[in-house]
Formats: C-alpha cells, sequence, structure tokens
C-alpha cells in the first residue's frame, strides 16, 4: 500500500467530508453528523498562516488528515493538533504516516516545543498511537463532548520537542 501525505488542497473537502461522516470515524470526532462538504471547503479556503493540513491518499483517494495550529503571541512555541483516518483504514499505519509528517514540520520546521490535542476517553486506540509518538497525559476534561447522546471526557495529552528547550528545561 502506497500512502502519499501531501498538503491539503481545496479539492480534498468531499473526501474529508466522506471521513467526518463515517459512523465509526464521527464518535470521536468534534463535528456534527449535519457538517456540509461547503463548510469543510470554506474551512479548507480560510486556514491562516498559522494553521498547517496535510492529507492522506491512497491511489488518488483520501484516506486521512491531520492538521496543527500553531498558537500565537506567547503561545508561538506550542501548536494543537488534530487527525481523523478513514474507517477501512484504521490500524494500517495511515495515522502513523500522518503523524510523522506533521510532527517532522512541529520539530524541524516551525521549532514547536509543545504540541497538544485532545483524545476521547473512548478511543483507545488512538492514545495508544499517540503515546508511542512521545504523547503522555495531562489531564481529562469530564464531559468535553456530546456524542451518541452522552456527554464524553476528553484525555488532554501533548508532547515536547525531543531535545528542545523546553523538554531540557523541564528536566532540570
Amino acid at each position: 500500500m502506497n500512502v502519499n501525505i501531501r498538503a491539503i488542497q481545496i479539492q480534498d473537502a468531499k473526501g474529508i467530508h466522506r471521513i467526518y461522516t463515517q459512523e465509526a470515524v464521527l464518535q470521536y470526532m468534534v463535528f456534527l453528523p449535519s457538517m456540509r462538504v461547503d463548510a469543510v471547503e470554506n474551512r479548507i479556503r480560510n486556514l491562516g498562516p498559522n494553521q498547517f493540513e496535510f492529507v492522506a491518499e491512497i491511489d488518488g483517494n483520501v484516506v486521512g488528515f491531520v492538521g496543527l495550529t500553531q498558537g500565537q503571541g506567547r503561545r508561538s512555541h506550542a501548536g494543537d493538533l488534530f487527525i481523523g483516518v478513514d474507517s477501512e483504514y484504521h490500524n494500517k499505519g495511515i495515522g502513523k504516516a500522518l503523524l510523522t509528517k506533521m510532527l517532522d514540520l512541529a520539530d524541524n520546521w516551525l521549532m514547536l516545543e509543545r504540541v497538544e490535542l485532545g483524545v476521547l476517553t473512548i478511543n483507545p486506540g488512538a492514545k495508544a498511537l499517540y503515546e508511542k509518538f512521545g504523547f503522555a497525559v495531562e489531564g481529562v476534561r469530564k464531559g468535553s463532548l456530546k456524542t451518541g447522546g452522552k456527554f464524553i471526557n476528553e484525555i488532554i495529552m501533548s508532547r515536547f520537542r525531543p531535545n528542545g528547550l523546553l523538554a531540557n528545561a523541564l528536566s532540570l
């Protein structure tokens, strides 16, 4: 399976929308089932200079996405990450490939010291993947999201740039 990770383009909106609205994905995302393709197109079209997104494609089909928003001002050393993978490609290395690409951008191009994310407690597979990349639990937001008629807790995780200034300062 040949996976191509590349920068997002406006024409990726339909593929991303298809992933957003899959039952096996939607339960883990902040989006509503009523999300429209034009809303995804507008989001892509209006990405700011501190927002970075990649898609994973196989045979020209979008099978995953990852995004990072870099903080501003006194939070410019940190970024907030999100990721989603087509349910047919779960546990096939797509998430790993997307995280590898985005963390390379964060570490080696943006020089971010800290990357943060949230993962729902009902998604232990994603949590395990993040831990393999060095993310650690910082806390829990109780009842953070509603899904399937229930309130779900969100685990807050972060990762420090290996050998970065912040990681070195915190190890003192």
